[in-house]
């Protein structure tokens, strides 16, 4: 089933849910009524807004991030200790220059997900994700602007391993349009569904 229908049917429950007390005023149907208490109400706007990101992330993730990227470039890390892999992400990050995005992979998994203005940020990590992972994403820039945008749509659609909390936002910097679109409907379902 396609996700924006699964998402209206959700909505759909959530209304009747809502509204159960006053229809049973009407008409009264055996039993009583489902309860819209606060927990419920939390419990299904999270699901409507999973669904929702998920519909958001397959339509406009990738496009979005293909604007903000200008090129890309794969590196395995090569030796063997901790100590010969950490040099080897050392001496590919003295080949790179601008603002980047970059995504560490083990195998198909990704652990981690960081800018940097500068390549050089990409040193930092040759002790921690530079023994643990067997290759880098580096993604080019358009621009400085771009870098919040950038990282969080590749955080969307990466889905690292160690995210424990939203990639940061800059005043100067261009918007996630999936997180745009997902602080809306999460304000417009509280909105409409707000308890007294």
């Amino acid at each position: 089933m396609a996700l924006h229908t699964q998402f209206h049917r959700k909505l759909d429950q959530l209304w009747k849910r809502k509204t159960a007390t006053l229809r049973s005023l009407i008409k009264p149907k055996p039993g009583m009524p489902l309860g819209f208490t606060r927990k419920t109400r939390d419990r299904m706007i999270g699901d409507l807004l999973e669904l929702a990101t998920q519909a958001l992330l397959r339509r406009d993730a990738r496009r979005s991030f293909k604007d903000a990227v200008v090129k890309r470039r794969l590196f395995h890390l090569r030796g063997r200790g901790r100590l010969a892999r950490g040099e080897s992400l050392a001496s590919f990050a003295k080949t790179l220059s601008g603002p980047i995005v970059y995504a560490f992979w083990r195998g198909r998994h990704c652990l981690y997900v960081g800018k940097g203005k500068r390549p050089s940020r990409l040193v930092s990590h040759r002790k921690s994700y530079g023994r643990e992972a067997d290759s880098v994403e580096v993604y080019f820039v358009r621009s400085r602007s771009y870098l919040p945008k950038a990282e969080c749509l590749a955080t969307h659609l990466f889905q690292p391993r160690d995210l424990a909390m939203r990639p940061s936002r800059a005043a100067w910097g261009k918007n996630c349009p999936i997180c745009s679109r997902h602080d809306r409907i999460r304000r417009e379902l509280f909105g409409l569904f707000a308890l007294r």
